[in-house]
């Protein structure tokens, strides 16, 4: 399997998840301190990368009709 082909399956895996926990009513929350993240720019084996710090908390939560939980 190259490269595209597992960033591709992982992004379909993330939708389906995410998917599967708004019809349920789900919250997700995601907490991250002093993170450090590199974005591919591209897909494939050579891509560039950016580099996006937090420094700080970043909350995340599902949402379904537009009313939160």
């Amino acid at each position: 399997m190259d490269k595209e082909t597992k960033l591709s399956s992982w992004i379909e895996m993330a939708e389906g998840l995410y998917d599967f926990l708004n019809r349920r009513n789900t919250t997700i929350n995601y907490s991250f301190q002093d993170l450090d993240v590199f974005v591919p720019q591209a897909t494939g084996e050579n891509s560039e990368r950016a580099k996006w710090t937090i420094d700080g908390t970043v909350s995340l939560s599902t949402f379904e009709n537009g009313e939160t939980k």
